[in-house]
């Protein structure tokens, strides 16, 4: 990352402590890849449809796949005691911030983690007047929530598996 990135990610940081302070937010390493594998099989909504190891496959490709399209993006683990819980992908850079992929584990959901994060993402764009972007499938019951936070749909293809959706920076 450079130091741009280094300083929203310390933002980002500061921002998610301070809308959940019981839980950690720490950077990923190299240690946190079976527990990346494991979430990405957990929160799947092809679990009981899919044999465990094509889950696990699949997932296997698409962190491949955020990791070389993103190599400079910030990667966050949040901690529940001592434990991983959930995470997050977001890239940052001087024209908008794009969040890349957001989990939590299904039995962890429901405590506030995701919107913490959210929250965290949206505050350090506001701040910085950058536009938030991502893609959603479009069977995903969130696009729900982005559509609350302010996303509106910029791209509409009846064919494509995902929509994607931006955000402008709040005004203050």
């Amino acid at each position: 990352m450079n130091a741009v990135q280094t300083q929203l990610a310390a933002a980002f940081d500061l921002a998610f402590a301070e809308r959940c302070g019981t839980l950690e937010c720490r950077a990923r390493t190299s240690d946190d890849l079976a527990f990346l594998l494991n979430c990405a099989v957990a929160c799947s909504t092809l679990v009981g449809l899919l044999p465990d190891s094509m889950l696990a496959q699949q997932a296997q490709f698409q962190r491949t796949g955020h990791d070389s399209a993103f190599p400079d993006a910030m990667h966050r683990i949040v901690m529940r005691a001592g434990a991983p819980i959930g995470h997050v992908l977001i890239a940052w850079n001087a024209a908008d911030t794009h969040l890349v992929d957001i989990a939590v584990l299904p039995e962890h959901r429901g405590i506030g983690v995701a919107r913490a994060l959210l929250g965290a993402w949206l505050a350090v764009a506001d701040a910085h007047g950058l536009p938030a972007t991502l893609h959603v499938f479009a069977d995903n019951p969130a696009r729900q929530i982005y559509a609350r936070l302010g996303f509106v749909e910029t791209a509409t293809d009846r064919n494509a598996a995902s929509v994607a959706m931006r955000r402008p920076p709040a005004q203050r």
